[in-house]
């Protein structure tokens, strides 16, 4: 968990997508179409529960066709169409999960909104200097940031950052397929259990009082995932990983 270096105040809640906060965290505003798209999350999540009751279906599985194919003798329902998309899109992300150098996943997909080194890079300087971008300077808005924030961190080196993103993408692999399969997005807020960044929050009265940048080492690690737009078979990303205050 965190730990103040003299004593802590609140972080700001978790920021969520289509906020204000640490622009803009948050999925591309161009995805592929997925699941969500076409029915919402909850025809999704009827698909995908039709889809474990009875097997996946596969031409060799011998579980029985899709509803909604020419074998049953009706047109596919909307749940059907979901349900094809939802398995299309899981099967296409594979049984391995990608493993990410951070830095080169920013460049590569910086039209897509990478930032977590740009925005939360082991190399952006850590102390308050108006004259230059810095980590505590973003409490304050201070040159290079667009605006002030509550809570500022950077992850303490590159090794730390890439070994913690891939280590939970491993653990977490068939959630983060199947929430990308569905909606396009994963997002989740995580403890490494380990020192893995260090920054600031403003403990000026919940940042409605002077703002007063206070110092923190954090375990904390929020991250969101998405699909690359356009990508065929689907292409995961990290949009941005960063360590944070409290979860």
């Amino acid at each position: 968990m965190p730990r103040p270096h003299h004593g802590g105040g609140p972080e700001p809640p978790p920021h969520r997508p289509g906020g204000g906060s640490d622009p803009p965290d948050e999925p591309p505003r161009h995805h592929t179409p997925t699941a969500a798209d076409v029915g919402g999350v909850a025809g999704a999540e009827r698909a995908v529960a039709q889809t474990f009751e009875r097997g996946r279906p596969a031409a060799d599985a011998g579980t029985g066709p899709v509803s909604g194919s020419p074998s049953t003798g009706r047109p596919p329902t909307p749940d059907d169409l979901e349900l094809r998309r939802w398995e299309e899109g899981y099967d296409n992300l594979g049984d391995e999960p990608p493993k990410f150098d951070v830095a080169l996943n920013d460049a590569a997909h910086r039209a897509d909104d990478a930032h977590t080194v740009d925005r939360h890079g082991p190399d952006v300087p850590l102390r308050r200097d108006p004259t230059m971008r810095t980590i505590e300077g973003r409490i304050y808005g201070d040159t290079g940031w667009a605006r002030p924030m509550n809570a500022s961190f950077r992850w303490t080196d590159h090794s730390t950052m890439n070994r913690t993103v891939n280590d939970y993408v491993r653990a977490h692999w068939e959630q983060i397929r199947n929430n990308l399969a569905t909606d396009g997005v994963h997002q989740a807020t995580f403890d490494a259990g380990h020192r893995i960044g260090e920054g600031f929050v403003n403990t000026g009265m919940g940042g409605a009082g002077p703002r007063r940048a206070q110092y923190m080492t954090t375990s904390v690690v929020r991250i969101l995932i998405a699909i690359a737009p356009g990508t065929d078979p689907p292409e995961p990303f990290i949009v941005t990983a960063f360590p944070a205050g409290l979860g």
